[in-house]
């Protein structure tokens, strides 16, 4: 399949992959279809796909974390920085 791009739409797609939500435009695409369908409920998602997702992402931010792109902060400084949110934790 081929698909042509242009303007905002290919604006929005190089921003997938330069923000790393994507590796490439291919996959880019692919995120977008799926986000798509489950925003529409269009077909059922296996949880399997979900759970491979799901992984690929958390392998993602790992390898961020170790190359020094993301900084890991603690639960503690997490809730000094929102404290709004403190309401959402089971502990609290």
């Amino acid at each position: 399949m081929n698909l042509r791009l242009e303007g905002f739409t290919e604006g929005v797609l190089n921003e997938v992959v330069r923000m790393g939500i994507a590796s490439n435009k291919s996959e880019a695409i692919r995120i977008m279809i799926l986000h798509y369908n489950e925003h529409f409920g269009i077909k059922p998602i296996s949880k399997q796909v979900e759970m491979a997702a799901l992984k690929k992402k958390i392998d993602h931010i790992d390898a961020e974390i170790a190359a020094g792109k993301r900084k890991v902060i603690s639960e503690e400084e997490f809730l000094k920085r929102h404290p709004e949110l403190k309401k959402y934790l089971k502990d609290a």
